[in-house]
């Protein structure tokens, strides 16, 4: 394959691929056309310390661009921007007639080339996260990291009519490198590999979406893509008539404020008296789908927020019972009712709630605790705290329903393709589309309404407050909108009140739980709570799809070999031979001595290793080094430490081969190694020590042993 150096590009096939490639309209009203063919970018740069006193720097040695099959690198930023003008040139592009150029993780190759392009506009989620940068010349670049949702070695694997051979090993990060340094074939190979992943990827997108101009620009926006499409059908009259259903669900702009501070995601915690521990015979079970499942099987609010004052206690619950309601909680000597787990988020409560006796970020007592919450959240606290008096306020209901019908089959069938599609020969890349939409479909449900702004003007970045009056407006007056925020607010309670009836029925079994799995002792003793809980949610399903008049059987798709994959269902994952955690996303496992991590700021594969390398393989000792204050030096964590600079820097650089060059950067991303200390805080230690030495608090204002 050829892999051209800038001295010896082919200019004149860059001409003839870009001449011959066909002109697409963009999917947006007048945005002009898009060329439909495959391009990408990529560099690598070198970080290090220079000058003195020593201050970070770092530059860009080699750039790679391919379009359409034929690949080719540079040295100097001067020889792309070259490039880009011939690009212009043999286009005619403008801002009107482009060219999209994919960059895996755009943020980061923009940093170092955003002051030498002028820009038309750049479209960012936040502050140096741009989504897509189009340049008054006519290219765009767009990020196929947040198109894909993986990084580039998983892209690679899942690439299913485009295969790209997958080299083994990568570029020594460690070597300075500079514009002199040459490459062995084997380094020119990596680099080729990166662009030509990229090219493959975006070929299949072409052939999914028809058209380069119909790729989504986000893996969220695929799915929002599809359900839109569904909702909105084919016709006008379809159209009018969804719109007319969200013309009902408007949003006033305290109904907004109430619902996001009600929103909370998934629960993940551990059991305060099984953290530190190593335990044998540890069994996993985990949700099929949960946020699919509970968007089906559960009632939403179906019309707007109604303010509602209740006369007495008996009233307001009774009203729980028929409608789904927001509201305000304060609680007076709030103490939990279980020893397991505890329910509240410290960090969602008040600034003066007072006395707050923290689990590792969850409330296990306080004087006073107040917070927003939902009705379904209100379930599970009556069942896991005991208080003194609760007052309610500033509550909001809803009427409930099932969601609409066109969301509900898109959910179906975007799991019925997950299921029957996989491993089956030739239906890869259509298996891959639905498992990554069936991933994504909760996530659109919770877009924030009202977000700053993220502007990039004269190589500035810029936060324009939002006017949340003006944007609540353009909410309810959408003629595009076929969610309703409050939606999303319920999905993850729903889901939360699920995971928590597991917790709850599994008593002091229960060691650990993430979102939709829980950890446990004794999984014979808890399996008939396991096959009733099933019977349960598969009921409810069958009700919903009753009601939707949809097959029964479309929540329980066979897969190739005719397996049942029934949605909803607590599944069986396994048993681990051991199973310790220290709290929240800090635990480690092994099968038969084979080591499995998870430890937020560590990389599995490099943590596990170092974790065996220092217990000399000994899984015995393994989890005897799993502790608190553990350190895991540079180098060995997988992570890095990501320093913008903003200014220009040029120092003379002297690369590994003995090469002296001067090197320039007008802005940059220096990258360090990054060392890894996991730490228990004081608050969570001192907790876990009460709770060792059986100290129970039964009230606020004493103290009783072993009660």
């Amino acid at each position: 394959m050829e892999f051209d150096s800038f001295n010896n590009i082919k200019w004149e096939v860059i001409k003839q691929k870009l001449n011959s490639a066909k002109t697409v309209k963009s999917t947006r009203r007048n945005d002009g056309v898009y060329y439909d063919i495959s391009a990408s970018f990529d560099t690598e740069t070198t970080s290090m310390y220079c000058g003195e006193p020593k201050e970070k720097f770092a530059f860009m040695y080699v750039w790679q661009f391919g379009i359409d099959g034929y690949y080719c690198y540079g040295r100097h930023w001067s020889e792309f921007i070259k490039l880009l003008l011939k690009l212009k040139e043999y286009g005619k592009l403008s801002t009107e007639r482009k060219l999209i150029i994919y960059i895996h993780n755009l943020s980061f190759e923009f940093q170092f080339f955003r002051k030498l392009i002028p820009w038309n506009s750049v479209f960012a989620v936040d502050n140096r996260e741009p989504v897509k940068a189009l340049s008054d010349w006519g290219v765009e670049f767009r990020d196929s990291l947040i198109l894909s949702g993986y990084k580039l070695a998983n892209v690679a694997k899942n690439l299913t009519s485009h295969k790209i051979p997958k080299m083994v090993g990568d570029l020594d990060y460690s070597k300075i490198r500079n514009t002199k340094t040459t490459f062995t074939d084997k380094e020119l190979g990596y680099m080729l590999n990166d662009v030509r992943i990229l090219i493959a990827y975006i070929d299949e997108q072409r052939e999914q979406y028809g058209d380069i101009a119909h790729i989504p620009l986000t893996n969220t926006g695929r799915v929002r893509q599809l359900v839109r499409k569904n909702c909105f059908g084919k016709n006008w009259n379809t159209r009018s008539k969804y719109l007319d259903i969200m013309n009902i669900l408007q949003l006033s702009k305290s109904d907004y404020i109430e619902s996001k501070k009600a929103f909370a995601g998934g629960f993940t915690h551990a059991n305060p008296n099984k953290v530190g521990g190593t335990f044998k015979d540890v069994s996993s079970i985990d949700f099929t789908s949960s946020y699919p499942t509970v968007m089906i099987a559960e009632k939403y609010p179906s019309s707007r927020a109604i303010d509602y004052k209740f006369k007495n206690r008996t009233e307001f619950e009774k009203m729980l019972k028929k409608r789904l309601a927001i509201f305000k909680v304060k609680f007076t000597n709030l103490v939990t009712k279980i020893d397991q787990d505890n329910y509240l988020s410290s960090s969602r409560g008040s600034k003066d709630d007072v006395y707050v006796v923290e689990n590792n970020g969850r409330v296990y007592s306080a004087r006073q605790f107040t917070t927003y919450i939902t009705s379904i959240d209100w379930d599970i606290i009556k069942q896991v705290y005991t208080w003194d008096k609760v007052e309610f306020s500033e509550i909001k209901t809803f009427t409930k329903h099932y969601l609409p019908t066109p969301i509900i089959k898109s959910i179906i069938d975007l799991y019925q393709k997950k299921t029957t599609l996989k491993n089956v020969k030739g239906k890869e890349a259509e298996y891959l589309h639905a498992k990554g939409m069936l991933n994504s479909i909760y996530g659109m449900s919770v877009t924030d309404i009202i977000r700053d702004e993220t502007l990039y003007e004269e190589d500035e970045w810029e936060q324009v407050q939002a006017n949340p009056d003006e944007l609540l407006e353009k909410y309810n007056n959408s003629k595009n909108r076929f969610l309703f925020y409050p939606w999303g607010v319920f999905v993850t309670a729903y889901a939360r009140r699920n995971l928590w009836n597991g917790i709850i029925n599994i008593g002091d079994d229960y060691i650990y739980s993430d979102t939709d799995s829980i950890k446990m002792l004794n999984y014979n003793k808890h399996k008939q709570y396991v096959e009733n809980y099933n019977k349960n949610i598969t009921e409810k399903l069958e009700t919903a799809m009753k009601y939707h008049r949809l097959p029964l059987n479309s929540v329980r798709p066979k897969t190739v070999q005719g397996v049942e994959k029934p949605l909803g269902v607590w599944d069986f994952e396994g048993t681990y031979s051991h199973f310790k955690t220290l709290g929240a996303k800090r635990y480690i496992y092994d099968i038969d001595g084979d080591l499995h991590i998870t430890i937020a700021g560590l990389n599995k594969k490099l943590g596990a290793k170092y974790l065996m390398k220092i217990s000399n393989n000994d899984i015995d000792k393994v989890y005897k080094n799993f502790r608190n204050n553990l350190s895991v030096p540079k180098g060995q964590t997988g992570k890095m430490t990501h320093t913008y600079i903003d200014d220009l820097k040029s120092f003379e650089v002297t690369d590994f081969q003995g090469n002296v060059t001067r090197e320039t950067a007008f802005s940059s991303v220096h990258l360090e190694n990054a060392s890894f200390n996991l730490s228990l805080s004081k608050a969570f230690k001192d907790f876990l020590q009460d709770i060792s030495n059986g100290y129970i608090i039964t009230s606020l204002d004493s103290f009783s042993k072993g009660i």
